[in-house]
Parts: C-alpha cells; structure tokens; sequence
C-alpha cells in the first residue's frame, strides 16, 4: 500500500481510513481542501512603481469540507447527524480529527449547513468551513506594534490630565491674577494658535475651570492630524509644540498667590507640551516611512522629547513629575521605539552611490538598481536637473535593501 494511505489510514478515527470526527461527533470525509498562506497588506507609494507588501504573519489555516453522516457511522443516520449538529452549535473551540491534516483545534467560521437523502438508507451531508483556533492570545508589540503605541499614548495622555487636573488651580485668585494667567495662555499657545485659529481664546476663556481647559487645550491639539493629510507633516506641526511656554515671563513665587499663579501656569504648559509630545508619537504608528533611515531620524526625534518631558521638573516646586505620569510616558517611550524600529527595518535603507562619469539616468539606474525603469526615483530624490544627464563624481542618494 502506498505511503500516504497509510498515513490517512493512520489519522483517521479508529483506523478506518477517510473518517473523521469534530468534538467527537464523528463523519466521513470523502475529500479534502485547505486554505493556506499570509496576511498581507499592499502599500503603494507616489512616484514608486513598484509596491511593498507589508507580512503581518501566517494566515489562519482554513478546512473547507464537505462532510456525511451513513449508516456506516451509525445504523440509524440521523442520530449521528443529530450529534454533530450539537457540536455545531456548540460555544467555543472543537477538536479536529483530519485525516489527511491530523488533529488540531478549530472553529466553525461560518454556519454549516446540511442536505439530506433517504436512499440507502439516509445520508446526511454537511458544509463546513473551519479555521484553526490558537485560543485568545492578545497582540504583543512584535505583532501589532503601532496598536500597541495608539493604546500607550492613550494611557499616557489620561495620566498627563489627571496630572494637570490635581495641580492646576485658580481658586480664590484675584481678578488681576486671572488676567495675567490668561495673557499668559496666549503665550504659551503663540504657536498652537497659528495651526489651529481661536485655540488661544477658548483656552482663555475656560480658566477658572480646569476640566474644561484640558478638554480645550487637549482638543485642539488633536485637532492638528485632521487638519492636515500626510501623519509626518502632522508630527512636523506637534514638534513646534514641544517648547510651548519656555519664552514665557517667569512668574516669581514670592507670595501664596504668586505661588498659586505661577504652579498653575507652569502646569498649563506643561499640559501642553506633553499632550503634543503624545499626540505626535500616536501620529508617528499611523506613519508610512518610505526608507528605514527615516523611520529611524522620526523615532530619534520622538525619543529626544519624551525624553525632555520624562525628565522634567516643576519650575516652582523643583519636583519631578509624577510616579503615573513617569510611568506612561516611559511606556510610551518603549512602544514608539519598538513600532518604529520593527517597521523600519523592513524598509530600504538610505545610501549613497557616485557614477563615475556622466550618464542617462535610466544607465545609472540600471546599474544601482538592474532596473532601468527606476530612473525617475533618481531623478526626484537627487533632484536631477535633466535626465540625459546625472553628474558623474557626485554623490547620489539611493535605496537599499
């Protein structure tokens, strides 16, 4: 007998070849298919003809089958029917016996269904599409690293404004102390207001109300990624945030109120700085990098800021941040790090390459690259005047990888 019967033989139920059984409801396979492969997500850039598939992993194995129930599984058909459409209908994951796959567990992917005949003494026939079933494992950072940054910023920006809304407090302030926190509102907001209009003044208005000036300051921050398309342009317009404040005048905490005025100031924009840092590291995990070089230069930048706000210091107090801030933002700063080295690596890297004489660029391109149809990514990225002509001896910048 040859090999692979023996082998179906083997991994069917009690031995009897082409039988099978689901949560021990057993049936007859007559015969089989599967769906295997990768998750994959197609990404296509301007100016590139050529796209990149992004590998998110080993897609679930699928088991179309088209299974029956006879005599020959039991004498009376329909209470072996009857038993697999309890395991059907059955709440969570089954075992499998396949005969030409083995044993795994699975789950029912979509209804089945079921026809049946009563010649020869009945036959129940069923469709079924099971998938393998590896239990609830939640995403890690190696496996959904921009979910997991999207979820810590999340965490972070909650912490900053429970933070804010402890420390910040215009109780009892006098008119003239009122007026000067919220001049100063106009300030510290001098660059949000150029991004998004009117920023300044909500802010003002609400400051004798704490929530509502986090809600307004928190609000228009957020509100810079939907004013504009492209995530790394949004995070160029968080950037101009991370200083918010620093050319404030310096409030001196001579008397109860002057204290009150100024922890409450420096805690405004404080609030402002962190909510940009945090909103420009979510942006940074929704981000197509086109080389690793960068992916790397936006997490160098993004790590330089968080590590500004991890180290900073209350300039009334002297006091660090707190412990929860500390500990979100230094989450934060992990899963940005992991997001955008893992995804920078499956990218190109940026190189130089110098022709050694004058040429075409569709030339230089094939020797760079061994495709001459990538003439055009030279030409753009060096800036190539005409292209009949790319400077011999000159150093051109290049993908690798």
């Amino acid at each position: 007998m040859s090999k692979w019967r023996d082998t179906i033989k083997a991994r069917s139920v009690d031995s009897k070849a082409l039988t099978g059984s689901l949560g021990g409801a057993l049936f007859i396979v007559p015969s089989s298919e599967g769906v295997f492969g990768r998750r994959t997500v197609l990404h296509e850039y301007p100016q590139r003809d050529t796209p990149w598939v992004e590998d998110s992993g080993r897609k679930g194995r699928q088991f179309p089958l088209e299974v029956f129930v006879d005599r020959r599984v039991n004498p009376d058909y329909q209470v072996a029917r009857d038993a697999l459409i309890v395991v059907l209908e059955k709440e969570g994951p089954h075992t499998l016996v396949h005969p030409w796959y083995g044993t795994m567990t699975v789950s029912l992917l979509e209804p089945a269904s079921v026809q049946e005949i009563t010649g020869r003494g009945g036959r129940a026939t069923f469709r079924l599409v099971l998938v393998e079933d590896g239990g609830l494992i939640f995403p890690s950072s190696s496996t959904d690293t921009s979910q997991e940054t999207n979820d810590r910023a999340d965490d972070a920006l909650g912490a900053v404004e429970d933070d804010f809304l402890d420390i910040f407090d215009t109780d009892g302030l006098p008119d003239w102390g009122l007026a000067e926190m919220a001049d100063d509102v106009y300030t510290t907001l001098a660059e949000l207001e150029e991004i998004v209009d009117g920023a300044s003044g909500r802010v003002a208005a609400e400051i004798r109300t704490p929530a509502n000036v986090v809600t307004s300051i928190v609000g228009s921050i957020q509100r810079i990624e939907d004013s504009v398309t492209e995530p790394l342009r949004a995070i160029s317009l968080y950037k101009r945030l991370f200083g918010a404040g620093s050319d404030s005048r310096t409030i001196r905490a001579t008397t109860p109120v002057r204290r009150q005025q100024a922890t409450s100031t420096a805690a405004l924009q404080r609030l402002t700085r962190q909510t940009a840092v945090i909103e420009a590291c979510r942006v940074s995990s929704k981000a197509e990098f086109e080389t690793r070089d960068e992916a790397l230069e936006t997490s160098a930048m993004l790590l330089a800021a968080m590590d500004s706000m991890i180290e900073g210091v209350d300039p009334v107090s002297g006091e660090p941040i707190s412990d929860a801030v500390y500990q979100q933002l230094a989450a934060l700063r992990a899963a940005v790090a992991i997001d955008l080295r893992t995804r920078g690596a499956r990218l190109p890297e940026l190189t130089t390459y110098t022709p050694p004489a004058t040429l075409p660029a569709l030339v230089v391109a094939h020797q760079v690259y061994g495709d001459a149809t990538r003439e055009q990514e030279i030409i753009e990225r060096n800036r190539i005047g005409h292209p009949g002509f790319v400077p011999g001896g000159e150093a051109l910048e290049i993908l690798h990888g």
